[in-house]
């Protein structure tokens, strides 16, 4: 009986075979499209759980409020974790990181750049546990010149060979022995690393309870309530910052607290970090949770138009399939076995699909690695999750597209199918059509969401950020240079025709600011103001072209200037300076004792984005610190000569360096970055609309093709009575135009009210274009119309003998 239904199954696909081709076509396209999302998911959900203890681990961060600006960021000072290790029994290893960039390293007589140095605590492997190809994780940072190394870095300094025990130099003098080779960490981390040291700290340092510059990560004992270690967080920030903070503020925490400001410490779980932080301040960028939701969402919702082109074309057909019904019935076919068989052919349309999409998905992931910025394997198609997650697929489209057709078919009576009723019925076109309109709302909510998403990456990539960042070339590690050789080499690239202008800085925008908190005049000691600060030179703020919009530039010539400030315009509102800010001062704390240091503000920029557009322009300081270590040297090229101006300095700088390595990037290159989340979701968004059209329009033109197979005659029968081409095309392209047209009016509203959502993630964002609704209808009516035309044309062109003929 079984074999009897799968035979069935095969020659009815034989015998409709465009129809077939177009439900397996399709059908395979949005299974491809959801194994394919499947398996972004669950990359992005396996992040940072691939250390055995992972689900008890957990990074500290710091939420604070200091007058109006209120933060949340995972940096922590030096002595907290010890001081929590001590205090807290629950705490059985705590770890500080501290990452540096741009170190340089050498081995005989190799160079190497490493960004992703990591300095840590010597117990840093029995929280983040790595298998170790050569040393022991236990004692391997047990000692100030010990240094860790991963496989790839091995390789790149050793070769093949055993590196335990040999000497690599970091910058001049520090000399590192080789303790441990272990394993490169995971794609799927929220962090990596390259090299890995103990961290020294001064005396200073390790006692300073006001600093903030690396993060911290508990592993607790089994069994812990990380909410209730939570809770006695307030107690230890009293014993300890307490004191501190009535020694430099002359007040205690309750009555700072009392002003509105707020400073606490809470718990964020190891396996969360990636898709659910919000601090500032991440080792490397994350993810957002969201993004999550919107692609499953998606990958659902094209799964459901796939299935509807199946149940569509398939009732579209189904009278074809009675008099089979009516004869079945007669010679003894229960309903319950009519349904088995209708089940049986979903079941094996589907199973080809499936068979299909793996095919496609081999072809596609190459493309939507480079589009989502990932490196998935198709390795991962055979693994036994994902083959429990692809029968669950399968299962669910048999059961929702062939439920439907096996109920109806299945219903269908003797004595109706021989009277011709089942051919008359309206219901069956009501519910294609309902169909039709359901597969075109999801096409065009996600086209329309396309659009939005795509406008607002262009806006922030291309928006007036109130500086110049085309053509400057930024030279990393500018702090070998001391200031006599700053000045030297400024102008020997000043004496180049292809150079506008040269500065030297600790910060560029979109890498960070230093922070400060500071006074305003007249104000009491818990009225603290948090600023950004960026310790620049005097050609900085006409290297960026920042507009100065009262008071003056720094001048190199006027030594009190490393005493003074440059303030953007969200600074002088939050000092409340608007009225002549200009000669006024801004007082800095003196943490050795309860005096301030009084600071003048000698010019006002207008307000310019140098971090990202998420977050509004913070307030923020220019200080003027040739003597300081400016990490940056800026070189703004001219239009016509930018490849061979970056060449020119790379020759001053090898000569001026004597060797050093030119690491470099342009600021506008460097800036988008920040956007590249954003950047990403788009690409992928409109990767899929590109699908979904194609599925919808696939199901169409079988759909149409089928049914106006069906109106020959009617057809036959107008041309003679005098009806043109044209009224013909007309009446055949009329009622898809209604239901593509009702499918915008519905997708309208939904789309809005979800990108409206999306947009309140960004304060700097642009308004609803409301003429993407009419480019949305458009293009759908068009795609509509033009997949359907050759059949209107073709069946409108019919000779009406041959079509009143037809049987």
């Amino acid at each position: 009986m079984i074999l009897n239904f799968f035979k069935v199954a095969f020659r009815n696909m034989k015998k409709y075979k465009g129809y077939s081709f177009i439900n397996v076509v399709g059908l395979a396209i949005g299974l491809a499209c959801v194994f394919l999302i499947y398996l972004f998911v669950q990359d992005e959900l396996s992040y940072d759980k691939f250390y055995s203890q992972s689900e008890n681990i957990y990074r500290v961060a710091t939420r604070a409020k200091m007058g109006e600006r209120k933060t949340d960021y995972n940096s922590i000072c030096a002595p907290f974790s010890p001081a929590a290790q001590a205090d807290f029994p629950e705490v059985k290893y705590a770890v500080r990181t501290y990452f540096r960039n741009n170190v340089l390293f050498s081995y005989e007589d190799k160079q190497f750049v490493e960004n992703k140095l990591l300095r840590t605590d010597s117990t840093f492997f029995e929280v983040f546990d790595r298998p170790f190809i050569y040393g022991d994780p236990k004692t391997a940072l047990h000692g100030s010149g010990n240094i860790v190394i991963t496989e790839n870095t091995a390789k790149k300094y050793f070769g093949n060979s055993n590196p335990l025990g040999k000497l690599i130099r970091m910058g001049e003098k520090a000399l590192y022995t080789v303790t441990g080779v272990v394993e490169d960490v995971p794609e799927n981390s929220h962090f990596h690393y390259n090299l890995v040291c103990n961290l020294k700290l001064s005396a200073e340092e390790a006692d300073n309870w006001f600093s903030d510059y690396m993060q911290a990560y508990f592993l607790l004992e089994p069994g812990t309530d990380y909410k209730e270690l939570e809770a006695k967080f307030r107690d230890f920030t009293l014993k300890y910052m307490g004191p501190r903070l009535k020694s430099v503020l002359g007040i205690d925490v309750y009555e700072w607290e009392k002003s509105g400001n707020e400073f606490k410490y809470y718990l964020e779980p190891l396996e969360k970090i990636y898709l659910h932080s919000t601090t500032d301040g991440q080792i490397e960028p994350i993810s957002d949770i969201k993004y999550i939701y919107i692609f499953s969402a998606i990958a659902f919702f094209i799964l459901l138009l796939a299935c509807v082109n199946f149940l569509n074309l398939t009732t579209a057909r189904s009278f074809t399939r009675a008099n089979e019904v009516g004869v079945r019935k007669v010679f003894g076919s229960s309903r319950e076995m009519l349904m088995l068989q209708f089940y049986a052919e979903t079941l094996i349309m589907t199973v080809f699909a499936g068979i299909l999409s793996y095919f496609l998905i081999e072809l596609m992931l190459p493309s939507f690695n480079m589009i989502a910025k990932k490196n998935i394997s198709s390795s991962l198609l055979w693994q036994s999750d994902y083959l429990l997650f692809v029968l669950g697929v399968i299962i669910f489209v048999v059961l929702f597209a062939g439920t439907y057709t096996a109920l109806s078919l299945s219903g269908f009576r003797v004595m109706s199918v021989l009277r011709g009723e089942v051919r008359k019925g309206k219901t069956g076109k009501r519910i294609r059509s309902s169909l039709v309109v359901f597969q075109f709302t999801v096409a065009i909510g996600i086209l329309i969401s396309a659009f939005v998403m795509k406008e607002q990456v262009d806006f922030m990539q291309n928006k007036k950020l109130g500086f110049e960042k085309e053509r400057i070339l930024v030279v990393d590690r500018a702090y070998t240079f001391d200031p006599e050789e700053k000045q030297s080499i400024k102008e020997m690239l000043f004496k180049y025709s292809g150079v506008e202008n040269v500065s030297f800085s600790g910060m560029v925008p979109g890498r960070g600011t230093n922070g400060w908190s500071m006074y305003r005049e007249g104000a009491s000691n818990e009225d603290m103001i948090n600023f950004r600060l960026m310790h620049v030179d005097e050609n900085f703020v006409d290297l960026l072209d920042l507009k100065m919009k009262d008071g003056r530039k720094f001048d190199k010539d006027r030594l009190a200037d490393t005493s003074v400030f440059i303030a953007n315009e969200a600074a002088i509102h939050a000092l409340g300076y608007t009225d002549c800010p200009v000669g006024r001062n801004v007082y800095r704390p003196n943490f050795s004792d309860t005096g301030r240091t009084p600071i003048e503000i000698v010019g006002v920029v207008k307000n310019f984005h140098f971090e990202s557009m998420r977050d509004k322009i913070l307030p923020m300081f220019l200080a003027y610190t040739p003597q300081y270590h400016q990490r940056y040297m800026l070189v703004k090229l001219k239009k016509d000569n930018v490849m061979e101006g970056m060449k020119m300095v790379k020759k001053i700088w090898m000569k001026m360096t004597k060797g050093e390595p030119f690491e470099y990037f342009f600021l506008d290159a460097d800036f988008n970055t920040l956007f590249k989340g954003e950047i990403r979701v788009a690409n992928i968004l409109t990767s899929f609309t590109i699908l979904a059209f194609i599925i919808a329009l696939l199901g169409l033109l079988g759909l149409v093709s089928f049914e106006m197979q069906q109106r020959v005659k009617e057809i036959g029968i107008r041309k003679v009575l005098g009806s043109t081409e044209m009224n013909l095309i007309v009446l055949l392209s009329k009622n898809l135009c209604v239901s593509v047209i009702v499918a915008n009016v519905i997708a309208w509203p939904l789309s809005f009210y979800a990108m409206q959502k999306w947009l309140s993630n960004f304060v700097y964002r642009i308004d609803f274009p409301w003429y993407y609704f009419l480019i949305a209808l458009v293009v759908s009516l068009l795609l509509a119309i033009v997949t359907v035309s050759g059949h209107s044309v073709k069946v409108a062109n019919a000779n009406p003998i041959k079509s009143l003929r037809y049987e």
